[in-house]
């Protein structure tokens, strides 16, 4: 199999130091753009790594300066023309292994022994958004605990926009019985977390696809107990008819990639289609919304 972490030109490397709010924004913006990210925990100065391609470095540091103006705040960028070395490699060395609630996330390089008690989620992003370092992943993991406090028996998952699949994963760790699936319109991103999901041993019972949404056959053709979409408002409130669709009675519905201010609007896009709110997440500027689905 054809290393998906591969890139056919040698990239540029972004530092943007920016107040942690609109590091959060960028963050999550770039994750379409950039071939890789890394966000240094507690830094003294503020910022995020990117690796870009060439082409699109000066789209990146555009939409960087467009955010910090939009924030009022800001925002200083460093280029850097990287050498021919092992990139992902680099990368992976600034993501250092953190907890979150009985999640332990933690990279290849890392070959400490995860804390007792812990789900060990074993996340190699390189090409793919989502290290559960962004307030999005982070209260989507959060919430999928919570969940599992109030439901014990979860058939069946889907991790909508799964990027590297960590939420996938923390699923499969939280629910052991359950079916596992997990999709993404972008190729790269699905190769990412067909890796992962071998990695944490959970892909005998998981399956990755590239589909727009849930446009795939194979991803609406069932229902789904839990479903999680980490993606951003508007593509979600366009999916809410078929997120409703492929959810069961009573299951759950998760969702974030939304700031605060735009939990209005989503929610009145899910409670147009019978769904309620169980609970919210509030990560700094960041909403995960948990939604319910009525028993039949």
């Amino acid at each position: 199999m054809a290393n998906p972490f591969a890139q056919p030109m040698q990239p540029q490397q972004l530092t943007v130091e920016a107040p942690p709010a609109v590091l959060d924004i960028i963050e999550l913006m770039a994750e379409e753009v950039a071939l890789a990210m890394t966000r240094p925990v507690a830094p003294v100065v503020p910022h995020l790594v990117l690796i870009a391609d060439p082409a699109r470095a000066d789209e990146l540091c555009a939409m960087a300066q467009r955010v910090g103006e939009q924030q009022g705040e800001a925002v200083h960028i460093r280029r850097l023309q990287l050498e021919p070395i092992d990139w992902v490699k680099q990368v992976q060395k600034d993501f250092p292994p953190f907890t979150l609630g009985r999640f332990y996330v933690h990279g290849s390089h890392v070959k400490a022994p995860p804390p007792p008690n812990h789900f060990p989620l074993l996340i190699d992003a390189a090409a793919a958004f989502g290290t559960g370092e962004h307030a999005t992943t982070a209260g989507c993991l959060l919430a999928l605990e919570r969940t599992r406090k109030q439901c014990a028996h979860v058939p069946a998952l889907l991790d909508m926009g799964c990027g590297t699949a960590i939420l996938a994963i923390g699923g499969a760790y939280l629910w052991p019985a359950a079916r596992i699936s997990a999709c993404d319109n972008d190729a790269v991103a699905v190769k990412v977390s067909a890796v992962n999901l071998r990695a944490n041993r959970v892909a005998t019972r998981s399956h990755a696809w590239v589909s727009e949404g849930y446009r795939h056959a194979r991803v609406r053709r069932q229902t789904y107990d839990v479903i999680v979409a980490n993606i951003l408002a508007k593509p979600l409130m366009r999916m809410a008819k078929n997120a409703v669709h492929c959810l069961k009675p009573g299951g759950t519905l998760i969702l974030s990639g939304l700031l605060n201010h735009q939990e209005p609007m989503v929610l009145a896009a899910h409670r147009a289609q019978g769904l309620y709110l169980k609970q919210r997440i509030r990560r700094n500027q960041w909403s995960v919304l948990v939604l319910k689905k009525q028993q039949s």
